[in-house]
């Protein structure tokens, strides 16, 4: 199943594709994981709109959980973000840069499920 939704890129969405993405790990589907893996490695101009989404999303609701913005220096010490929030952003400006790399490529995974691309699989 995929995020069909006008609301494809919610917090809803984003956690569960997250949570897609480590039942298919568990599971080993290496072929779920493919798909987004090749997809960056083309630079999909759709998996790079997904996970853009999906890295502000999770950022945003990261920083809300919190009751904090990470912008100010005097927190700086206790704004670590977390994992999923690191790898939704790393998973993008990889992307962006034109560089992703194979270690994120169940997040690359995620993107292209909320994309539809591994409905299938």
């Amino acid at each position: 199943m995929h995020v069909t939704s006008e609301d494809w890129a919610g917090i809803e969405h984003v956690e569960a594709a997250y949570r897609e993405a480590v039942q298919q790990m568990d599971k080993r589907n290496e072929r779920w994981a493919e798909i987004g893996w090749r997809a960056a490695q083309r630079r999909d101009k759709r998996l790079l709109q997904a996970l853009e989404k999906a890295a502000e999303t999770i950022t945003k609701f990261d920083e809300e959980q919190r009751g904090r913005t990470r912008r100010c220096a005097a927190r700086l010490s206790e704004s670590i973000e977390t994992t999923e929030t690191q790898l939704f952003q790393a998973a993008y400006t990889t992307l962006l840069s034109g560089k992703p790399i194979e270690n994120l490529k169940w997040i690359y995974g995620a993107g292209a499920w909320l994309c539809g691309y591994n409905c299938s699989v």
